[in-house]
């Protein structure tokens, strides 16, 4: 088996940076179509047209906030319409991969300008597609990464705080699943070997998080950039981005896909909410030990990450619930990558032990 690597293009991360896009994405082409909310275009699209100089080659159109099949066809009918030589998507995860979707069906390049650092979708080549309902439909794959990733660390740093710490939950799925993948010698998402680059990311992204995570919400709260977060947000956008793909992945991701199936939740959470108990519950499956679950459990805990069922609003599970989501996680290719078979019982009993020591963190307990 081959060793594959993958990663966007170009990635240019600052502050205040997008004042400056005209200038690093004219190379791609002539003309471009923005992809944004009509939030988002409210609040940064005079920025983009004084870094084009009001040029007629600029082009926006509204997303309605769901990457579904519907939305993509109904984009990509207006792109044929108005052209364009570069799909630019503006916002959180659902318009990134709803933008790298219509990109990948036109063949066009794709440049991505996330508004929140939630999640690793900004880098990968990869789009979760929804059902109208919420429910995961299905993952698309395209035939390469986004061409550009511009990040502008002054707009990530005034979103809510709650999309930091979603996006430090996702990272730290592949803390989780990489050394299962690289030791077991299984495939990463692009079909290929580990390469030791690829695993050294892992490393790195706990290295970040547990040295730099909590200073950097300490900056946020003050209201200040400072080099833990300006760190942290590479380390969600970037390195977890490129983890995502290049490192494989177990469970660590097989639970989410289960809850995003119920549909008696109480509330939606974020992607890296639902993640961070997905690696929790994980950690259990695999027979971590007491060391290495005291030191994920007690570091979300610390910061705010969901550690048990009440903090994804789903404390009221049912038996029915749980092995509705147990069936996923059986179902989910990452699961095969684990050394041993995992039946809907072990992906239950995981759920429900994770959930326990979680409610035990939050009453300040811990298991050493």
């Amino acid at each position: 088996m081959a060793q594959l690597f993958a990663s966007p293009g170009m990635y240019i991360q600052g502050y205040g940076e997008l004042k400056n896009i005209a200038e690093y994405v004219t190379p791609l082409g002539d003309s471009f179509l923005v992809i944004g909310s009509t939030n988002r275009i409210k609040d940064f699209g005079d920025t983009i047209r004084a870094s084009f100089a009001e040029s007629d080659k600029l082009t926006f159109i509204e997303h309605n906030g769901s990457c579904t099949i519907s939305e993509i066809e109904k984009i990509v009918e207006i792109a044929k319409e108005k052209g364009g030589d570069v799909i630019i998507g503006m916002g959180g995860g659902k318009v990134i991969d709803t933008a790298k979707a219509v990109a990948g069906r036109l063949k066009k390049r794709v440049v991505v300008v996330p508004t929140v650092a939630a999640s690793d979708a900004a880098t990968t080549r990869c789009a979760v597609i929804y059902k109208n309902d919420g429910s995961e439909d299905c993952e698309e794959t395209y035939a390469s990464n986004p061409d550009m990733v511009l990040v502008d660390t002054e707009i990530i740093m005034k979103a809510p705080k709650k999309f930091i710490l979603a996006g430090m939950g996702d990272a730290m799925a592949k803390c989780v699943a990489a050394p299962v993948c690289y030791r077991n010698f299984q495939p990463n998402e692009l079909g290929g070997g580990i390469t030791e680059l690829a695993f050294s990311l892992s490393n790195l992204i706990h290295d970040i998080l547990m040295n730099h995570g909590e200073l950097a919400l300490t900056a946020l709260d003050q209201g200040v950039m400072s080099q833990d977060l300006n760190k942290v947000i590479e380390m969600n956008v970037l390195i977890s981005g490129i983890g995502c793909e290049v490192n494989g992945a177990t469970t660590d991701h097989a639970f989410y896909a289960g809850f995003t199936t119920l549909k008696n939740r109480e509330k939606i959470m974020l992607h890296g909410e639902y993640v961070t108990f997905s690696s929790l519950a994980t950690l259990v499956l695999e027979g971590a030990t007491k060391e290495t679950l005291d030191e994920y459990y007690s570091f979300c805990a610390r910061v705010g990450l969901p550690v048990c069922l009440a903090d994804l609003y789903l404390a009221d599970m049912t038996e029915e619930d749980f092995r509705q989501v147990a069936q996923v996680v059986t179902e989910c290719g990452g699961t095969s990558h684990l050394p041993f078979e995992v039946t809907v019982d072990h992906a239950v009993s995981a759920m429900k032990i994770a959930d326990a020591i979680g409610k035990m963190y939050k009453e300040g307990k811990r298991l050493v």
